[in-house]
């Protein structure tokens, strides 16, 4: 089994919705789900972040916006989005995906993701960090 396999195994046995790493130690990881982690993790260590490694369990545009911001160095996921492949490999960071689909689906299977939807009307990761902190912190 490859390395970034195994870092999916260990997200997937643990029930972990992100886990981040750097030079093989663990920088931040929630059991949280949504993009709440990741977003908290970029406020409170934004820094770290910088050639990090994420493993996440979903990886939408929105997702990747925020991880081009922290300047990640790869990502690991069961399923990415195909925007958020794009916007990775604009940024020149790595990923690995499982699987990639058109665009991540909402709760109800009903449509798109909203943050997915949001990610999609915003021109930059700076644009669409700071509406997704104006909405968090409503």
């Amino acid at each position: 089994m490859a390395d970034w396999q195994n870092k999916l195994h260990h997200l997937k046995q643990n029930n972990l919705s992100i886990h981040i790493e750097k030079e093989g130690k663990t920088i931040f990881e929630s059991h949280d789900p949504m993009l709440k982690p990741l977003f908290v993790c970029l406020l409170e260590k934004r820094d770290e972040l910088v050639g990090a490694t994420v493993v996440d369990k979903i990886v939408g545009r929105a997702a990747a916006l925020l991880m081009t911001l922290g300047r990640v160095k790869e990502v690991f996921t069961p399923l990415a989005s195909e925007t958020a492949k794009h916007v990775l490999d604009a940024a020149e960071i790595s990923l690995q995906a499982e699987n990639i689909i058109p665009y991540i689906i909402n709760r109800d299977n009903t449509g798109m993701c909203p943050m997915e939807k949001m990610a999609n009307e915003c021109e930059t990761a700076e644009e669409f960090f700071a509406k997704l902190k104006g909405m968090i912190e409503q």
